[in-house]
């Protein structure tokens, strides 16, 4: 599947226009948009966003859900309207990176600035999961849990499940110390594909490869996954933490099941 970037009001939007044609409401905002929450004071501007959004999207949700995360593989299923506590924004979840659900009218928001947005959705079922997996979740395999849940808890056979790996700092930029490095080799058997030396002390790693070979190791197709080619600490349309320090903001994927 193809990505585009549009354009409404100067904002721009990165969209899979294909995903939208099988029933899923998608986007991931860019640097145009700063979707963190440091303290109290950003949740107005947030609100704001989340306007924007959805007027972008051309959808009305009853409900929002977000989480405050924390690099875990803890995958919430929202089965109703009510789950969590209601704030000004929506639900936010504690302790929490990821959703699936198969409610319709309902948002689901994931929040990242290099790390991994990945999008599952099985257009069958009509069920999709929204998770953020950054380097320690990406040892934990979370992706793997959420292909899991939707197969165990939906139904899902993991052949018809679509899979986005959203931008996020790819192999070139992503350096990391020995320690991680080893950390990496000992959790993958093809660690010799997607760890590469950089220099005496440096190395690079390849997340969204190994993102991918998790979700095609839980029985996705590698036909079915799409990995949008674009990284946050390289391209200045987006927010990264690697290359903006403690002045990082973060991007946002949205996505919701289409009502029609």
């Amino acid at each position: 599947m193809n990505y585009s970037i549009e354009i409404e009001d100067n904002i721009r939007y990165i969209v899979i226009p294909e995903l939208q044609k099988l029933g899923l409401n998608n986007c991931f905002t860019t640097i145009d948009m700063d979707m963190s929450l440091k303290d109290n004071t950003m949740i107005d501007r947030v609100k704001i966003n989340h306007e924007k959004i959805f007027k972008f999207m051309n959808i009305r949700p009853k409900e929002v859900f977000s989480s405050i995360q924390i690099h875990s593989t803890n995958i919430e299923e929202i089965k109703d309207l009510k789950y969590g506590k209601k704030c000004e924004i929506g639900h936010i979840i504690p302790d929490n990176d990821g959703f699936v659900t198969d409610l319709k009218d309902v948002v689901l928001i994931s929040k990242y600035a290099d790390c991994t947005p990945i999008i599952l959705y099985d257009p069958i079922k009509k069920v999709h999961a929204n998770i953020h997996s950054g380097w320690r979740g990406t040892l934990k395999k979370i992706g793997s849990h959420g292909v899991d849940i939707m197969i165990n808890k939906y139904n899902s056979n993991p052949k018809d499940i679509i899979a986005v790996l959203g931008p996020s700092i790819d192999r070139d930029d992503f350096e990391v110390d020995i320690d991680v490095k080893e950390l990496f080799e000992k959790a993958f058997e093809f660690n010799r594909e997607v760890i590469f030396k950089k220099d005496e002390i440096k190395y690079l790693i390849d997340l969204k490869e190994i993102n991918k070979r998790i979700l095609m190791d839980s029985g996705v197709k590698k036909t079915n996954i799409t990995t949008i080619d674009l990284s946050t600490k390289s391209n200045p349309m987006l927010h990264s933490y690697r290359r903006d320090g403690d002045k990082f903001g973060l991007m946002a994927a949205i996505t919701s099941l289409a009502t029609k």
